[in-house]
């Protein structure tokens, strides 16, 4: 699902400019057109490669305005340590005259747009251009990474199965098919891409009614035809459902072999005794008369040991058949055929699935005399459903969880964090939020790598999840950045968890290949309150009150009364 992208340049989210440029007024001068356009700034101005990288280190930057030439630096070279970090910004180049041949260089180098200053009537637009830009090469690079993880392991369940799955889109168009898949169409998963399903296959007249029910989420059950690559139709029966993103699954088995037995059925009762199916036949009371050897092979009863009983009498209640007592009788009863899926029994006590067509047989005045069942043991298909059920909620559950420490992640969390807020103010009841930082955690990652930070993530995880109460939500806001909501939970008991919170991390241990590690946290406690209209003022406040704590020394709790007005300006500055 996309989320809506955030508004930068508001007062409660500023645009964060670097300006490299070693004129006061200029900078200025780019400032106020800034914000006579309406946006709220953060900024810093640098002159030099040292101060740029330390900027670079500060904080996170939303674009780089730069002169091309200045007395210790340039555009080009300010261009070349953004490269150097590998860090995506807008990067606009605004200077005085150059020639043509540097500008169209400074291009082709990555920079996004150039400027002259004695003319910056296209600044305003370009600045809001290129945000937007690079907002959608991040959303694109994230989708990317998201898409090929899922896929992946979405691919490695499909393949293994043994019936053919495909899945399309909500207009027919095919997205991916299992090895089965190709094999059954004789296609290759690429040309198969390049199919809508009204390309491959043939279904009945009566179907568009089904097909309605499926899209409102009802498993379909067809047989139809599908054609393959040489023009060949294949009978097919097909299971198919919608999945929560919209698309449909359809699990198709080729049953060309049972629908020629059934046919030869009607025909000649001869066939039945080498029929792949199941075959039993009854009175019109339902009284066994005959079974095939497939019966026989299928359930482990003989002809003898069955006939005259009902299938009632064999299986049990129909507690063991929940889709068969929905109407089935009356519905052979009335002339027609009936298709469903049953759990049965075999006779050592086994159970199996198996698909069944029940169709009535007439004498030549139309009379209905007999009954025929047909069934196949569905029970691999039924486990490769399963297996895909399974998949698709862990699919979901990735949705809400960070990958790394398994906690949840900060959209799930701002979700459940507006609900307890709701839930809170409408019961009058209190609610806390712990917000949790990493002290000095750049310092890990820089001496010990990025491995040992993701360990040291994991294992402070681990520990701050095992002193949650079973009604504490527990996510990881980003980087090294934890928070902590306590529905119900007074304030004294919200410092307490916070105290214990801190000590757990501060006796934490753990190895890494060079050395072994220790880290501290910094804690902001808050309670909600009147002036706090949402969950975001919560975590601002909570935020306020975890910054002081880092600036006391970190390693502390600090609640958020104790913040004063000038701390929050402080820590805000800093924050921006």
């Amino acid at each position: 699902m996309n989320q809506p992208r955030p508004k930068r340049g508001d007062v409660d989210n500023p645009l964060a400019v670097l300006i490299v440029e070693d004129s006061e007024s200029d900078a200025q001068l780019v400032l106020r057109l800034l914000r006579k356009a309406g946006y709220a700034l953060v900024f810093e101005r640098v002159e030099t490669a040292e101060q740029m990288f330390a900027a670079l280190e500060k904080r996170t930057w939303d674009i780089v305005i730069s002169d091309y030439n200045l007395p210790q630096f340039s555009g080009p070279a300010a261009l070349d340590l953004l490269k150097e970090k590998q860090i995506d910004l807008p990067f606009i180049v605004v200077s005085g005259v150059i020639g043509e041949e540097s500008a169209v260089a400074l291009m082709k180098a990555g920079a996004h747009d150039y400027l002259l200053k004695d003319n910056l009537a296209r600044l305003v637009p370009a600045v809001r251009r290129e945000l937007e830009q690079a907002i959608i090469r991040r959303e694109r690079k994230q989708a990317g990474e998201a898409l090929r993880e899922s896929e992946e392991k979405y691919r490695m369940l499909v393949e293994q199965a043994s019936d053919a799955i495909f899945i399309a889109n909500s207009n027919g168009r095919f997205l991916d098919v299992n090895a089965a898949g190709c094999k059954l169409l004789d296609y290759t998963r690429e040309e198969i891409r390049q199919l809508n399903v009204q390309d491959v296959a043939k279904f009945p007249t009566k179907t568009p009614l089904q097909l309605k029910e499926l899209i409102e989420g009802k498993t379909l059950i067809i047989e139809g035809e599908v054609f393959r690559k040489d023009g060949r139709l294949v009978c097919v029966e097909i299971s198919a459902r919608k999945l929560p993103d919209g698309s449909f699954l359809g699990i198709v088995r080729d049953v060309t072999e049972r629908k020629r037995a059934e046919e030869k059925l009607r025909q000649l009762s001869s066939a039945v005794e080498h029929s792949p199916s199941a075959i039993v036949i009854t009175d019109m009371n339902g009284n066994i008369e005959y079974v095939n050897p497939k019966f026989t092979e299928l359930t482990g009863y003989t002809i003898d040991e069955v006939r005259g009983k009902t299938p009632a009498n064999m299986y049990g209640s129909n507690r063991s058949q929940p889709e068969a007592g929905k109407g089935h009788w009356q519905t052979i009863q009335s002339g027609e055929e009936w298709r469903g899926e049953m759990l049965n029994r075999r006779k050592n006590g086994e159970t199996y699935w198996e698909a069944v067509s029940i169709s009535p047989i007439t004498d030549p005045n139309g009379i209905v005399t007999h009954f025929v069942a047909v069934s196949e043991d569905i029970t691999l298909r039924k486990e490769d459903e399963e297996k895909i059920k399974r998949l698709n909620t862990g699919l979901e559950q990735m949705a809400m969880t960070d990958y790394l420490t398994s906690l949840y992640n900060r959209r799930y969390f701002m979700q459940r964090g507006t609900e307890e807020f709701k839930r809170s103010w409408r019961n009058n009841q209190p609610l806390a939020l712990l917000m949790l930082d990493i002290d000095h955690f750049k310092k890990v990652n820089d001496n010990h790598g990025h491995d040992a930070g993701d360990m040291a993530l994991q294992q402070i995880a681990a520990a701050l999840k095992s002193n949650m109460r079973e009604t504490d939500i527990l996510g990881r806001m980003g980087g090294e950045e934890f928070a902590v909501l306590l529905p119900n939970t007074l304030s004294n008991e919200a410092a307490l968890l916070a105290e214990r919170l801190r000590q757990s991390v501060e006796h934490l241990s753990f190895e890494v290949p060079s050395a072994s590690l220790s880290v501290t946290i910094s804690i902001g406690v808050v309670m909600i309150s009147g002036e706090m209209s949402g969950i975001d003022d919560v975590l601002k406040n909570a935020d306020a009150a975890m910054y002081k704590a880092k600036r006391y020394g970190g390693n502390r709790v600090m609640q958020y009364e104790d913040v004063s007005d000038a701390d929050q300006s402080s820590i805000a500055s800093k924050v921006e």
